[in-house]
């Protein structure tokens, strides 16, 4: 829903369409606070982080000599190395790039002609006969997180959500899955306290991550894995997720549908708060609860697990 829809319908509930009483920026503000209130509440913006990404950029990491300004070097990109299944590219995305080459015959810059999908370590390939030393690029890939060789500590403001639209921060992780030698590995969740009684080598013992543990609360709080890892690998977090806020009708909701039925409800709530209508208030308060709950109610249907019974 646009933040000129959810400001329509509050001014509806509060009989403010005339904007006399309530100032249209409280009212954004108060439908901010209330898509954060339905995002806790309801748990309703829920993510998975992709294992593989886009290539948004290249480094040059050695210029090289010789090239020629009128035939452009051929930049060769590896095909995708790691294919998440998701739409619309299950399979990847081939990436293409292009070189510039300054007067005097050094690369200067790569750029993406296109970004490709499905990769984590692509390489780069630079040719041309003509040139005298060959240049080197690296590609920069983005939304991949990843756990780092020796650190055990990851906080979740340091989580990569640039490829989640409208969400702001992490507030709560689910679980953690990681690829190790091709196979998705979820890792054991356990109770900090639990967790500490695991950590028996805090820095000598590194090996493949088994347990993680999260510690703190909200959008600071911060996981934790067991063994640190021996190397660079591929995550996937299972995230809970608070939306960024709306400031005009282009930004993006994060909130699904029918959630967001009930942000105006909340949002009037708060309305009425300020104008000392507390009965008003509290019986928004009611409807907010009531869409708020049926709906989750709604949503999570029940299902047979095995439809032909017991092997």
């Amino acid at each position: 829903m646009a933040l000129f829809e959810y400001l329509k319908q509050t001014q509806r509930f509060l009989r403010e369409q005339n904007q006399v009483f309530s100032n249209p920026e409280d009212l954004i503000s108060y439908i901010n606070r209330a898509r954060r209130e339905v995002a806790l509440r309801t748990q309703c913006i829920r993510v998975l982080t992709p294992s593989s990404g886009v290539i948004t950029g290249y480094t040059v990491t050695e210029p090289g000599t010789g090239y020629l300004t009128t035939t452009a070097p051929t930049v060769t990109v590896s095909a995708p190395d790691f294919p998440s299944g998701m739409l619309p590219n299950p399979n990847g995305l081939q990436a293409t790039a292009a070189a510039t080459v300054d007067a005097g015959g050094t690369i200067v810059a790569v750029d993406p002609v296109v970004g490709g999908e499905g990769y984590f370590q692509p390489t780069v390939t630079i040719s041309d006969p003509t040139s005298g030393t060959t240049a080197t690029a690296e590609a920069v890939v983005s939304g991949v997180n990843q756990l780092n060789q020796g650190q055990e500590k990851y906080d979740f403001a340091g989580i990569d959500l640039s490829a989640n639209p409208g969400c702001e921060s992490v507030y709560a992780i689910r679980g953690v899955a990681i690829i190790y030698s091709g196979y998705r590995y979820s890792l054991q969740n356990m109770a900090w306290t639990r967790y500490q009684l695991y950590r028996a080598y805090p820095y000598s013992y590194q090996y493949t991550p088994a347990i993680f543990a999260q510690f703190g609360q909200g959008a600071k709080g911060s996981l934790f894995v067991y063994p640190l890892p021996s190397q660079a690998l591929q995550a996937e977090f299972d995230c809970q997720c608070l939306p960024s806020d709306l400031i005009d009708d282009q930004s993006v909701e994060a909130i699904p549908a029918p959630w967001t039925d009930a942000v105006p409800y909340f949002a009037a709530s708060l309305a009425f708060q300020e104008l000392q209508n507390f009965n008003a208030s509290r019986y928004m308060q009611d409807q907010y609860e009531k869409f708020a709950m049926s709906y989750s109610q709604f949503t999570r249907i029940g299902r047979a697990a095995n439809p032909y019974g017991r092997p």
